[in-house]
């Protein structure tokens, strides 16, 4: 498959929902996120990597245990959302955290800025974002052929971008 394929297919299909954030990842978030709040993991049903970061860390999170995640309400997420949805489902996963009021951080591909429902609910709503200066390796294999950020929305001021260095590359 060709690059070209791939990011043509990205984020748009099942295949491209298994990438599990690494643990280090989670670090550049920190830095935005209060310690004496509870976030809730509304993808924990499957990893619980970003679990592992957050309790390592001495941060407060509940993982979804399996819950679906559109069933959730306000008082379901604590003090916000912090995961990385199925890719596939990302338009879904923005629009119901916008409908929670509650602030949330989703690990996304950066070619998620673009996008006519999500880029309207942007343009409404706002969108920040923590851009990380290389790709995410998710699998161990090398970097893949896209980028990912970490759309947050409650825990910067609105339309931001911040950029960070990657904590898995040596700089």
């Amino acid at each position: 498959m060709s690059s070209l394929d791939l990011v043509r297919r990205l984020g748009r299909n099942e295949e491209s929902d298994e990438c599990y954030t690494p643990a280090n990842q989670i670090a550049p978030l920190f830095n935005y996120l209060d310690k004496t709040k509870t976030y809730y993991e509304a993808t924990s049903g499957k990893s619980s990597l970003i679990l592992d970061a957050f309790n390592t860390s001495e941060y407060n999170i509940i993982g979804s245990n399996g819950v679906d995640f559109f069933n959730t309400t306000k008082d379901d997420v604590y003090d916000g959302v912090i995961t990385n949805p199925p890719y596939s489902k990302k338009d879904d996963f923005i629009e119901h955290c916008y409908s929670l009021q509650k602030p949330f951080a989703l690990f996304l591909p950066v070619a998620a800025f673009q996008g006519k429902r999500r880029g309207n609910l942007f343009m409404r709503y706002g969108m920040s974002a923590l851009v990380y200066n290389n790709r995410v390796d998710f699998t161990g294999k090398g970097q893949p052929h896209f980028g990912n950020a970490w759309f947050m929305w409650g825990f910067m001021p609105d339309n931001t971008i911040h950029w960070v260095n990657n904590p898995s590359i040596k700089n």
